[in-house]
């Protein structure tokens, strides 16, 4: 491409062209004279059909105007020289338009009829004694002592008659003096009319000029003959004769024409909502029931992904896109920070992005954040890495994402990283995750004051994984939810009896990072990595999209979440939360039944079931340790507190006020626009950004994740009868009273019969 400046509406003083218009266009370097001159045109507002455009450039010729450009040579020599000499960089084209004028002479006897072509439209021009040969083509030459005005009728009439397809045009069939727009238009109506009209054809000439095809039985006469018209890139029937003399044998549902690129034009509009999930097996039916056709399920795969690539454009351009997103993400929500790494040959390596008003609301949410990574399944594959917490409700606040290659060290630690450049530092910080070895090396390298929790549901299931022992589900869970330290031990004890190695393996992980009355900060509720697991799920459909596609859906996604839970909050009447409203609701029929010893102005002793537990108000601290932990009221708390006839949401933390959760929302994350709507700096719009190079596993693309051996294990029945573990009512062999089909009466029957044939009063 090269920088043309056009000087136009000026005038001419001592071989100087002054007081003109300057437009700028970027012009490409194989352009000819005609196509430049249409260009110019366009861009300057002239008709050009009815004008004579002459150009010119300066050379430094003091002697003259100029060089004239009358040719393709002409244009070559100017667009070398505009490349690459600096002199010539700035030089324009000046332009020179004079009216053609319309002349008719009677009796005259070379008469030119021309046709000019331009893009989508037919323009005939009038009589004119001399044309250029690279702008008109002729068509007619007629001899003759008639008036002109004859000629012109005949080509009006001609015009008339013509019938131009355009693209996506649909027609019943074909006939002679169609025109088509291109010759892929042309190939795709031809496919369907054979589709529809139950033929295959072979197409046994076709090149830049002319296109022929023929029914693949040689005895049919069916026959198609198509030209370039008159030097356009238009295609126009000349030969069309629509008589089918085939056999049946050649009807068949396998069609030939069924082509891939065919059956993606009628899917494309199943494809639009990332939401709706279209499998290929529905693109075989509904191929079969619309154009009764038989497709194998290659062929409707390919489709499917040829329709995807024009629905949500090719993968591999949404790379190179990702700069010139990130700018308007910027632009249109500010306080966002965004980072893009590539390697050394301009290849995507990492991305991360952080929202304003996810960090903005972080500030207003309890300090505790949980990080995963879950797998894309687009064509370039790749981790979607998560940063969330919770708010005041107990809700999924996003707080940051990215997409890496893989799940390592390098890819965490630089995600962590810019989440810290992002949100920075937080007092009590408690971070929690599966125990993935690299976001252990992360977390200890970028956030050192950071405590690491980990998810005790990961950790469930890798203990049942080393020791398939019945019971030890319910058990771990217990002493992972414990409050007291006294409750802990005694689950952990009963652990150690199921098996002693059970004990020794939780204490060398550390129950300082799994279980809640252990923690050394306050993870409140926050015990698993579930709330990124969430997220997870709810863009699993905008995983199989391109990038750029995925970070709109994630961004349409949070958008719906701010604005459904600003409406809430502003909804929300109670000083509190509506979570933490119940959470206390909750508790208070059972501080009802509570004795209340009042000690001090805010102690208390309060007894239920026989135990008593010790209430400071002022500390906002219990015995039981639930007060402690959650900082919401528990159920001794608030009996003390109606002991007293207090407000109970005073004793509620500030994590929780109502004021908090409202600012926590209290931005809009705004759209970004379409791309024709993009202004980009012309430094970003220049970077390269090239996609990842991936070399997918053999097979079909993974969809979904590998499940652990905990979710497929099948946990030990219990009996009903005896209430023993390993087997049910129906094969139970302890209970006395028997089951009329149990292995133990079957059994006994079988020995009393086996005891009667042996005696000898059977005989």
């Amino acid at each position: 491409m090269a920088i043309v400046y056009v000087a136009y509406d000026g005038k001419w003083e001592n071989n100087a062209y002054v007081d003109h218009k300057l437009k700028v266009l970027m012009v490409s370097m194989d352009k000819t004279c005609l196509q430049l001159q249409m260009q110019i045109a366009k861009s300057i507002g002239i008709e050009e059909e009815a004008s004579k455009i002459r150009m010119l450039y300066n050379a430094n010729l003091e002697t003259s105007k100029g060089v004239e450009i009358e040719n393709d040579s002409d244009v070559e020599m100017y667009l070398y020289l505009v490349k690459n000499e600096e002199e010539y960089q700035k030089c324009p084209i000046i332009v020179e338009i004079e009216e053609t004028t319309i002349q008719y002479s009677e009796g005259s006897k070379d008469s030119v009829v021309a046709l000019y072509v331009e893009e989508e439209q037919i323009l005939t021009t009038t009589l004119v004694q001399k044309t250029k040969k690279r702008r008109f083509q002729e068509v007619e030459e007629t001899e003759t002592s008639s008036s002109s005005s004859s000629v012109w009728e005949s080509l009006k009439r001609e015009k008339e008659n013509m019938e131009i397809i355009t693209k996506g045009t649909s027609i019943e069939d074909l006939k002679e003096n169609l025109i088509f727009e291109s010759k892929e238009d042309l190939k795709e109506v031809l496919s369907m009319i054979a589709i529809k009209k139950k033929f295959q054809y072979r197409v046994p000439k076709s090149d830049k000029k002319r296109f022929m095809a023929r029914c693949i039985d040689e005895k049919c006469e069916w026959y198609l003959s198509v030209r370039v018209y008159k030097n356009t890139t238009m295609y126009k029937v000349c030969t069309y004769k629509n008589v089918h003399t085939c056999s049946l044998e050649f009807s068949n549902p396998d069609h030939r024409q069924a082509s891939s690129h065919l059956i993606s034009k009628y899917i494309q509009n199943m494809l639009g909502d990332p939401k709706v999930e279209y499998k290929t097996n529905q693109v075989i039916s509904d191929v079969k029931r619309v154009l009764g056709v038989t497709v194998n399920y290659q062929k409707a795969w390919r489709a499917m992904q040829n329709a995807r690539d024009e629905v949500l454009g090719p993968a591999s351009d949404s790379y190179g896109l990702l700069p010139s997103y990130c700018h308007v993400l910027k632009k249109n929500n500010p306080g966002s920070v965004t980072k893009i790494m590539k390697d050394s040959q301009n290849r995507f390596k990492f991305l991360f992005v952080a929202y304003g008003v996810s960090i903005e609301g972080w500030k207003h949410c309890r300090p505790v954040i949980v990080v995963d990574g879950t797998f894309l399944k687009a064509k370039h594959g790749g981790i979607l890495f998560f940063a969330c917490a919770k708010d005041g409700n107990n809700g999924i606040f996003p707080l940051a994402f990215g997409v890496g290659e893989s799940e390592n060290n390098e890819a965490w630690e630089w995600f962590f990283t810019s989440l810290k450049e992002a949100i920075g530092g937080r007092e009590e910080l408690c971070i929690v995750s599966d125990r993935h070895l690299s976001i252990a090396n992360a977390i200890k390298k970028v956030y050192p004051e950071a405590h690491h929790g980990i998810c005790m549901h990961h950790l469930k299931e890798n203990l049942i994984k080393r020791y398939m022992v019945a019971g030890l589900h319910d058990l771990f869970f217990k002493a992972a939810r414990a409050y007291r330290h006294s409750e802990f031990e005694k689950y952990m004890s009963e652990m150690s009896s199921l098996n002693p190695k059970i004990k020794d393996y939780l204490l060398e992980i550390g129950p300082g990072r799994w279980a809640r009355c252990l923690y050394p900060r306050r993870r409140y509720n926050i015990q698993t990595s579930n709330i990124a697991e969430s997220i997870n799920s709810a863009v699993k459909e905008a995983r199989e999209q391109p990038i750029l596609k995925l970070l709109d859906e994630l961004r349409k996604t949070f958008q719906n979440w701010f604005l459904e839970r600003s409406k809430l909050a502003a909804s929300t009447f109670y000083p509190v939360t509506t979570w933490a409203h119940k959470e206390m609701r909750d508790k208070l029929e059972k501080a009802n039944c509570m004795e209340v010893e009042q000690l001090q102005t805010n102690t208390f002793n309060v007894k239920y079931n026989q135990k008593t537990f010790f209430v400071d108000l002022e500390k906002r601290t219990c015995t039981c340790r639930q007060f402690d932990l959650d900082e919401i009221p528990c159920s001794h708390a608030i009996a003390g507190i109606d002991k007293l006839y207090r407000n109970k949401y005073e004793y509620c933390s500030k994590w929780y006020d109502i004021m908090m959760y409202k600012n926590t929302y209290n931005g809009s994350l705004n759209p970004v626009d379409d791309k024709e709507d993009w202004n980009i700096p012309e430094d970003i719009k220049q970077e390269i950004l090239l996609p990842p190079i991936y070399k997918p596993a053999a097979g079909r693309r993974k969809k979904q994740r590998y499940k652990s051996a905990t979710e497929t294990f099948k946990m030990s029945t219990k009996c009903g009868r005896c209430r023993r573990t390993g087997h049910n009512r129906k094969t139970c062999k302890f209970s006395p009273a028997l089951h009329p089909y149990s292995k133990k009466h079957n059994t006994n029957e079988a020995s009393t019969s086996c005891k009667a044939q042996s005696s000898p009063a059977a005989f």
